[in-house]
């Protein structure tokens, strides 16, 4: 809606602020784009008049929070957007087929806009009707000064003269970009100036080169050429260089071919080519190598222009006098002066408005409309005098201050109102969620309290006195002394009641011993004249007895854990019949070989094991010998070989056939200064069989077929 692409243009110097800031500012708002946004939220199927539940919200959080609302509603449209609202009401019909001779209107529009109205009247506003679009009419407040700012979602409205645009309401507190108390988008036209250095004229300009709600723009071109466009023209005179492209067709001719001119250097614009110049330099430029290179930019920017030119040429009616006109011409009368008077909400008349548009219960719809009305006492009946004030009819009595609140860091009281006038007589008023099992005294007696949450200083300016003696009643709750319990009498007591003996503390006097006498007596006592001298002081505790501390009875003494052991040892020998004692008294110092002080040598215990083994050898291999002697087992003998063939069965070790012996660890290390690299010929005489195994029988085979 609006100017295409001009919130993205803008979108870099918008503020996110929050909604208090707008405390005590009247402003213009355009109800047509809050209607649309409700009917874009949900189904009109599924949430039948969306749009009359959240403008009331809405309306009620400015009102309780002092921004006064200027809403404004649509007028007649003008010409050039008939095609646009035409196509709009195709789509939200949902493509029926247009009927004949119905025109682009907004029928079905305005009777939600009627709506809209009738609620806000039963609210105490008066809405503002413009004479065309509702964002021109809130465009020309804000640039008269009636207004403080406008709230619309149409860009439009900067082109109509807006000087403060507020976009994106929000009072929810969920989302990343919200804050506790809602927010808003705010864009100044001041600040758009000084950053983008766009005006009111170009922004026409972008509603004619790019499109806007009542003109399609030229086809082919974006934001970027229109912004390159700015570069080179005032924003006084945009519209006039627009209008020139068809009608000085000799300015731009000339520019044409001084672009395609090839004897024009495209860096600096001077007499010349790229090449000379690079070489040799430019006079104009006063360079003796290259050039300047002022010239490359402004060459592409004329180079857009002209591009645009040419699109501009091939559409019949650019530029849309009559756009520029909608946008710069006011056809209408806006008012001088607005009336910001904040009327008496209709109670009566609002909760049976919205029990046949939204079926809102009356209850429900009751506590909606009746903190706006208290809150509009508030505020409207300060300008009569204190005693005058409690006695209009017509409006609510507050009867006292309950307690204190904090409302999102507003101090607040709870005030509770009373109906002396009887405003709700005539009204059924269920309680909201109440149950049914209830008497009617009880959900009476549940209605019959009328409680808001008002600012204290509203309170204080209008209803001083009530403050006052809340004020008091807490003072006096601070000063009252505690309450002391009360002793019953003598006659309330009844005689069967036994009292209960009162404990007394224990005091733990120090046992008295007969004839025990205290240290006291020998160091304090002065003697008297009958009584002896006392001894000197160290014959006094010489002559002290002091009694030990008796133990209980079968109190066991407290011994160490060896000495429990020792007892478990001899209760275990006891039972062994003095066995270990025996035992211990026949060991001998030999017996522990860790205290005697003996060097080892290794050397002899490993000859000592080794030659153990050799010797178990040898005396196996003579035993096999005998053995086979006794059984007549004969040797059979190869042919190149005279050792024993031992049997399959019999498991042999490869290392036997090694004639080596075993040379001692001393020997060997004393004689490792005669060793040689010289091949031991002992080691080398190794065993036929050993050989045969090696050779897997190979040799053995070439001998029989030698044979």
């Amino acid at each position: 809606m609006g100017v295409k692409d001009l919130w993205n243009i803008l979108s870099p110097i918008s503020e996110r602020k929050p909604l208090f800031e707008l405390q005590g500012k009247a402003i213009a708002i355009d109800l047509s784009c809050w209607v649309v946004d409700s009917q874009t939220v949900t189904d009109n199927h599924a949430q039948p008049k969306m749009y009359l539940r959240n403008l009331f919200f809405r309306t009620s959080y400015f009102l309780l929070h002092d921004i006064f609302p200027v809403f404004v509603l649509e007028g007649t449209a003008p010409t050039l957007k008939h095609k646009t609202i035409a196509k709009r009401n195709e789509e939200r019909n949902g493509g029926e087929e247009k009927k004949k001779g119905q025109k682009g209107g907004r029928t079905r529009f305005n009777h939600v806009l009627k709506e809209c109205e009738e609620m806000l009247k039963y609210m105490g506003l008066v809405c503002v009707k413009g004479f065309g679009e509702a964002e021109a009419m809130c465009a020309y407040l804000n640039a008269d000064g009636l207004v403080d700012a406008c709230i619309s979602q149409d860009s439009d409205c900067f082109l109509y003269g807006a000087k403060v645009v507020y976009r994106n309401f929000c009072t929810s507190t969920q989302g990343n970009r919200t804050t506790s108390g809602g927010s808003i988008d705010e864009y100044s036209m001041e600040k758009i100036q000084s950053v983008f250095n766009l005006g009111r004229n170009k922004m026409i300009a972008l509603a004619l080169l790019l499109g806007c709600d009542y003109d399609d723009g030229l086809p082919g071109v974006g934001k970027e050429a229109a912004l390159k466009l700015f570069k080179i023209v005032d924003d006084c005179n945009i519209l006039q260089r627009i209008k020139e492209w068809k009608t000085n067709s000799t300015k731009y001719q000339k520019m044409e071919a001084e672009l395609s001119n090839p004897e024009i250097c495209t860096n600096c614009g001077h007499k010349g080519k790229v090449r000379s110049h690079t070489k040799f330099g430019c006079e104009d430029c006063g360079t003796t190598t290259k050039c300047n290179d002022s010239y490359k930019e402004k060459r592409l920017l004329i180079s857009n222009e002209l591009s645009m030119r040419k699109k501009a040429l091939l559409v019949d009616n650019f530029p849309n006098q009559e756009l520029i006109d909608e946008f710069l011409i006011r056809t209408g009368s806006v008012p001088s002066k607005l009336d910001f008077k904040w009327s008496k909400p209709m109670i009566v008349k609002f909760i049976d408005f919205m029990d046949r548009k939204v079926a809102w219960e009356p209850s429900y719809a009751f506590a909606k409309i009746f903190p706006l009305a208290t809150r509009w006492q508030l505020v409207n009946l300060i300008e009569y005098p204190i005693q005058q004030r409690l006695n209009i009819s017509g409006v609510f009595f507050p009867e006292k201050i309950k307690k204190i609140r904090n409302i999102r860091s507003v101090a607040s009281y709870e005030i509770l109102w009373f109906d002396k006038d009887k405003l709700l007589d005539g009204l059924y008023l269920n309680a909201p969620n109440s149950n049914d099992d209830l008497s009617e005294e009880e959900n009476s007696d549940k209605l019959t309290e009328l409680v808001t949450i008002e600012p204290q200083d509203i309170v204080n300016k209008c209803y001083p006195n009530i403050v006052q003696e809340f004020e008091a009643e807490r003072n006096a709750k601070k000063k009252k002394p505690a309450r002391t319990r009360k002793k019953k009498d003598d006659e309330n007591v009844d005689d069967n009641v036994e009292k209960r003996p009162v404990r007394r503390k224990r005091v733990n006097n120090a046992t008295e011993i007969k004839n025990n006498r205290k240290i006291v007596d020998f160091i304090q006592k002065v003697p008297t004249a009958i009584e002896k001298p006392l001894p000197a002081l160290e014959e006094a505790f010489d002559r002290l007895s002091i009694t030990p501390k008796r133990m209980k009875k079968n109190t066991p003494k407290k011994r160490g854990p060896q000495f429990e052991r020792v007892m478990a040892t001899e209760k275990l020998d006891s039972i062994l019949n003095g066995s270990l004692e025996m035992m211990f008294n026949e060991l001998t110092p030999e017996d522990f070989a860790s205290d005697l002080d003996v060097s080892l040598d290794m050397s002899l215990v490993i000859d000592n094991i080794v030659g153990a083994t050799n010797s178990e050898k040898v005396e196996n291999v003579s035993d096999k010998e005998n053995l086979a002697n006794e059984l007549g087992v004969k040797k059979p003998r190869n042919r190149k070989s005279s050792n024993i063939i031992l049997d399959e069965h019999e498991v042999t070790d490869e290392f036997d056939a090694f004639n080596k012996s075993y040379v001692p660890l001393d020997k060997r290390i004393g004689n490792e200064k005669n060793f040689t690299n010289k091949p031991n010929e002992s080691l080398m005489s190794i065993d036929t069989n050993v050989l045969n195994r090696m050779s897997m029988g190979i040799e053995s085979l070439l001998d029989a077929t030698d044979d």
